[in-house]
């Protein structure tokens, strides 16, 4: 058997630029085969409608919050909802983080403040996994002159983003190669419709990932194989 899983998903409840709910894009993965996918919403330094006058534990609760709601929907139709955020770091930088849940997110209020290399420590010490979004992507509102990011202290790169171009995704293949981390893959998708219209990417497994935990080991073990939208295969 063969497991599909998008590890790059948006939602509307905290990511500004997504038009679909979670629990409509948990109905649209499951229409569209997947066995799962991860929900990364843009944390609070990225394009999030997070309000800034909130508590630190009121910010968390709009991330955890409908995603514990979505679960719910998700585990009846049988397919697997992990969590995870997308945090910025500027120029286009960003970087996903996998295996997090609400007591850490409880735990650490300065993560916004401290160092990438201090916050993936932390992440990697629960358990977690760090991976960089679209490391090559090439848009107008990116300087072409810009630092890139130190990768040296994360856990992988984001190799196939389906919102990119081929050539920014290989770039990353390349790049993964030669630092020798591990990868992850997914649609970048902000909205069901994105699915019928073919904006596909992910990895596929040979077993369900319903947990975090799991997720995080596969990745960490190097298990998965690209899925990519039909253009780019």
């Amino acid at each position: 058997m063969e497991y599909l899983y998008d590890l790059h998903v948006h939602s509307s409840e905290c990511s500004k630029c997504a038009h679909s709910t979670l629990i409509e894009m948990v109905k649209a993965y499951k229409d569209a085969g997947y066995a799962g996918f991860a929900i990364t919403n843009h944390f609070l330094r990225g394009y999030s409608w997070i309000p800034a006058e909130y508590t630190w534990e009121q910010k968390m609760h709009c991330y955890w919050d409908p995603y514990i709601e979505a679960k719910k929907l998700a585990d009846e139709l049988d397919i697997d909802l992990l969590f995870g955020i997308e945090e910025n770091y500027g120029m286009g930088q960003e970087v996903l983080f996998y295996g997090i849940d609400l007591d850490f997110l409880l735990a650490n209020p300065d993560m916004c403040d401290i160092p990438i290399e201090q916050l993936c420590k932390r992440v990697r010490a629960y358990g977690g996994f760090s991976s960089h979004a679209h490391p090559f992507r090439d848009r107008d509102y990116i300087p072409k002159d810009y630092k890139r990011m130190d990768i040296s202290y994360l856990d992988g790169l984001e190799i196939y983003n389906a919102s990119n171009k081929n050539p920014e995704n290989l770039q990353a293949e390349e790049l993964m190669k030669e630092a020798g981390l591990k990868f992850t893959a997914g649609s970048d998708n902000h909205m069901t419709w994105s699915l019928e219209r073919g904006n596909v990417g992910g990895l596929i497994f040979d077993h369900r990932i319903r947990t975090s935990k799991e997720l995080c080991d596969a990745l960490k073990s190097g298990e998965g194989r690209l899925y990519k939208k039909e253009a780019d295969r």
